[in-house]
This record gives structure tokens, C-alpha cells and sequence, in this order.
């Protein structure tokens, strides 16, 4: 007989584990003056990241109310709960299946003052790949895009689509900010998809840079090429 575990549990389980690997880690913070200049540019933002270096952000963001989009899927809703746990906000959906009801969601809780974090490649890739969503959801509020990434090593890369970085006990952590910006309320489709570039442009490139100067090479640096 086949005995599934709660998702209540699993989620609080999950956290605990969170909570207690993270403890373990050694981490450093670049960038963070990017983060004041955009507080000064709008009052929340919005924060975009990839979805494989989503758990070390669940960690160094924790207790913050950010809230977070996670998918209907079982997956995207054992991970909603996961991070309830860590002191996120869970917002049901995805800016790719049901997009306008998410973004109206998420855009309510920016203009009641809340951040936002968004995996710009998820739910389900192409890994590196930015969605419209952040931007869309700039536009809509006038909040500023953030891109934030993190490496780790020592770290295991799961065979995943998202190549998951999962850092192991007492590695050394990078986290880092990009340069913020604000999408006009005006913005036209080819301006909207330059800003999107823009977004998968800063986080490609300073998630490849933090994976250098970690010491990784070859098919360790993101975007990570399939071996």
C-alpha cells in the first residue's frame, strides 16, 4: 500500500530543512546599493530571479513578506506552502497559464504595499529565458525590476530543466543585485520586449559572473550546457 505524506507536513519539513542548511552557510552580499536605488525609485519592487537559484533566496529573504507566485501544479503548491513557512507570501497561479488574473493578483499586493519575487523563467522554462511578466507587471504599477541571483559552491546542479543549484552544508554563498529599472506606464510592445531582454540580459550575465568568481568552470557556469 502506497502511503503519500501531507503536504502540510512536507512543506514544514521542507522549511525546517531550509532554516537549518542555511544556518550552515557562509554568505556575502554585492549590489546591495542597487536595491536602495531602487527603493528610491518606486517603494516596492519587484524582484526577478531564475528558477533554478530560487532556494537560496527562500533563505536570504526569508521574513520579508515578499510575495511569490507559485503554480496550481502539486509541485508549485508544495512549494507555496514550503515557503509560507519562511515568512513569504503564497499567490496561486502563473503569469503563463491564467497570466492576467496572476498579474492582477500580484499587482494588488505591489500597490498595497508589498514586494514581489518572480522566477522569470518558470514555471517550466526554457531555463534563461525571461517571460513577459515582470515587466508587464512593472508597467502596470510603476514598481522597479530588480534582478537578484546567487551562487554557490560547494553545490550540487540537479539534471532538472532549471539545472536547481542545491549548495551544500557550510558553502560559501554569493548573492547579488543587478541594476534596477522602471518600465513606462506607455511602454509599447517593442519597448516592453527591450526591457524584457534587458532582464534576461542582467541576469544571465551577473548569475554567469557570480558562478566565475566562485571558482566554477566549463559547464558549471550558468547557463549550464546540458552534458
Amino acid at each position: 500500500m502506497k502511503v503519500r505524506a501531507h503536504p502540510g507536513i512536507v512543506s514544514r519539513l521542507g522549511a525546517f530543512f531550509i532554516r537549518g542548511v542555511g544556518a550552515t552557510w557562509r554568505i556575502e552580499w554585492r549590489g546591495a546599493e542597487r536595491l536602495d536605488r531602487a527603493r528610491s525609485l518606486s517603494k516596492q519592487v519587484v524582484f526577478g530571479f531564475f528558477h533554478g537559484r530560487l532556494l537560496v533566496l527562500s533563505y536570504t529573504h526569508r521574513g520579508r513578506r515578499v510575495q511569490v507566485l507559485a503554480s496550481h501544479h502539486a509541485d508549485g503548491d508544495l512549494m507555496g506552502r514550503t515557503i509560507e513557512h519562511l515568512g513569504f507570501g503564497h499567490r496561486k497561479g502563473s503569469t503563463s497559464r491564467g497570466g492576467a488574473a496572476a498579474l492582477r493578483d500580484l499587482a494588488g499586493a505591489l500597490l498595497g504595499g508589498l514586494d514581489v519575487g518572480l522566477t522569470v523563467d518558470g514555471p517550466r522554462g526554457p531555463r534563461g529565458v525571461a517571460q513577459q511578466g515582470a515587466v508587464e507587471l512593472c508597467r502596470m504599477t510603476g514598481s522597479a525590476v530588480v534582478p537578484v541571483t546567487n551562487a554557490a559552491r560547494p553545490r550540487r546542479l540537479f539534471r532538472s530543466w532549471d539545472r536547481f543549484q542545491l549548495p551544500l552544508p557550510f558553502a560559501r554563498i554569493v548573492v547579488a543585485y543587478g541594476e534596477p529599472f522602471v518600465v513606462p506606464a506607455g511602454a509599447e510592445p517593442g519597448e516592453r520586449e527591450e526591457f524584457r531582454l534587458r532582464l534576461e540580459r542582467e541576469l544571465g550575465a551577473l548569475t554567469a559572473e557570480l558562478d566565475r568568481s566562485l571558482g566554477h568552470r566549463g559547464s558549471d557556469v550558468w547557463p549550464h550546457e546540458d552534458r
